[in-house]
């Protein structure tokens, strides 16, 4: 367990390390193409309910995504941290690109959605999709999170959600620079609660 939590932490810094170094332009090329590809599967174009995420500094910029999104009156849902104690993430509906420019920040400078009765829940409207981020990934759609157990603890929510309605679970995409995969022989420090994607989309 303790060498486990160091190898992530080790990675985690590494990754970091190299994506902040990327130049705009090529972290913009790149995520140009990782939306291509996420466009031409065909469980984004059956997805009538997407949830996706407001870029950090260095990491994809999905804002092609969101933007294709809204265009194809796609619905869509973005994270709020509800309880940072509690890994506790919520995914809310967001109605536009000058809404979401319009969000407040959170603690991390993210754009998340304001507390209001106009916003539905993803897990109510029982999405189809999630558009998943993280620090890096492996060949077998391994995922290594920011640590903070958000992403984990939510999926496992909308699993349970799904299950108990008798609806397929949603599908799970992870979008990546090419910086954040590792080599083929390499696997991500996985741990129980770990999630494994369904596919995670790269440049190339």
């Amino acid at each position: 367990m303790v060498e486990i939590l160091a190898a992530k932490k080790a990675l985690r810094r590494s990754i970091k390390a190299v994506c902040a170094a990327l130049p705009a332009t090529q972290i913009q090329s790149e995520s140009a193409r990782v939306a291509q590809r996420l466009f031409a599967r065909d469980n984004w174009k059956s997805a009538t309910k997407v949830c996706a995420f407001c870029s950090m500094p260095g990491e994809l910029d999905t804002t092609p995504i969101l933007e294709a999104a809204f265009a194809a009156n796609k619905r869509v849902f973005l994270p709020r941290v509800e309880d940072v104690k509690a890994r506790d993430m919520a995914m809310v509906e967001a109605f536009s690109m000058a809404d979401i420019d319009a969000f407040p920040r959170s603690n991390w400078g993210i754009a998340e959605p304001p507390r209001d009765d106009s916003r539905e829940d993803a897990l109510d409207a029982r999405v189809d999709l999630v558009v998943v981020p993280g620090v890096a990934f492996d060949c077998d759609n391994g995922r290594l999170g920011h640590g903070a157990g958000f992403y984990d603890n939510w999926l496992a929510r909308a699993d349970a959600a799904a299950d108990a309605a008798s609806v397929a679970r949603p599908a799970t995409v992870g979008v990546c620079l090419g910086a954040q995969v590792l080599p083929s022989s390499e696997r991500v420090p996985r741990e129980a609660h770990d999630r494994v994607l369904d596919v995670v989309l790269a440049p190339d």
